[in-house]
């Protein structure tokens, strides 16, 4: 699994739990380029192996974007010009036949703040297919990112691409998000998110192994270091007093994990490690909030097609 910043890791720390470093083989690449610079000529991050990439932007989408309508659900849509209402998009285009499939559109595009995208890609010597999922704890622990997987499966598969096959190759790219550490919830989300658990090993039984991991990754309160950290924030910040009951959950690991699980292989999971919270450049509705900023900002992740040859155009 890649772990991916643009930042200085001792001014921004990826404050990966001790239970996660000791379970899941981790490799650090530093980026040398800033993915979110305002420039107008964007500069993407290549999905290892692939033609497709990932790009940002701040507050508006890039030109020539399918996007959705999110609302914190686990629907999924097939991507259209009518922006559907969805937390996730998908396509399916064969490389003899992208322009038609594309509809000159470049990008399947999804808005966040401190929640989740989730950017999926495959491609074969024949066929290109794509999706981007967004997903909070909401959508997150309603299934969101299972329900993109199994319709890339059953799309792939009208086109003769095996399920195992599919997932071999299947590239996984997680945005920037809220870090655990940042992100105080209630009971209401960890009951949601330890129901999510027990669907997700009671379908994947074979990876039981994990469960204690996904618990640990539901609180990162209960890492003794991470602790330390959490009570130092929410002193500096002075956003709350620690209740007992409450949790700190890392989406970003438990999405990676939950990709990981579902028979993605570990080194086709990669997460851009970098906190919405108190981030040079990106936004966070909760920092907002806290700190009575503008609240209205937001990032946009793009899933960037594979160009369409000259000859097909």
């Amino acid at each position: 699994m890649r772990l991916l910043s643009h930042l200085n890791e001792t001014e921004y720390p990826f404050f990966i739990p001790k239970s996660f470093l000791q379970s899941i083989s981790l490799e650090k690449f530093s980026l040398n380029f800033d993915p979110f610079s305002s420039l107008l000529e964007k500069e993407s991050i290549p999905l290892n192996g692939l033609k497709s990439s990932v790009t940002y932007s701040l507050n508006e989408q890039l030109p020539k974007s399918f996007t959705v309508k999110a609302f914190h659900s686990n629907i999924i849509a097939r991507a259209s010009e009518n922006s559907p209402e969805a937390d996730a998009q998908f396509i399916v285009a064969p490389f003899s036949n992208l322009s038609s499939i594309f509809q000159g559109k470049q990008h399947l595009g999804l808005r966040t703040a401190d929640c989740l995208a989730v950017v999926f890609s495959f491609e074969n010597k024949e066929y290109f297919a794509g999706a981007i999922s967004h997903a909070g704890w909401r959508g997150y622990s309603s299934g969101i990112l299972q329900n993109t997987i199994e319709k890339l499966k059953n799309e792939t598969k009208l086109h003769g691409i095996s399920a195992s096959e599919l997932l071999t190759g299947l590239k996984v790219h997680i945005a920037p998000a809220i870090f655990g550490i940042s992100y105080e919830c209630g009971q209401e989300v960890n009951e949601a998110l330890l129901k999510h658990g027990n669907n997700l090993f009671s379908k994947y039984s074979k990876q039981s192994q994990f469960q204690d991991l996904y618990n640990k990754l539901i609180n990162l309160n209960q890492d003794p270091e991470l602790s330390l950290v959490i009570n130092d924030l929410l002193i500096k910040n002075q956003q709350s007093i620690y209740i007992p009951g409450k949790i700190f959950p890392d989406l970003q690991l438990l999405a990676a994990l939950e990709c990981f699980l579902s028979g993605i292989p570990h080194e086709n999971i990669e997460i851009l490690r970098e906190n919405t919270y108190s981030h040079p450049a990106l936004f966070s509705f909760r920092e907002a909030s806290h700190k009575k900023t503008n609240a209205s900002h937001r990032q946009w992740t793009h899933l960037s097609f594979p160009s369409i040859p000259r000859n097909l155009i």
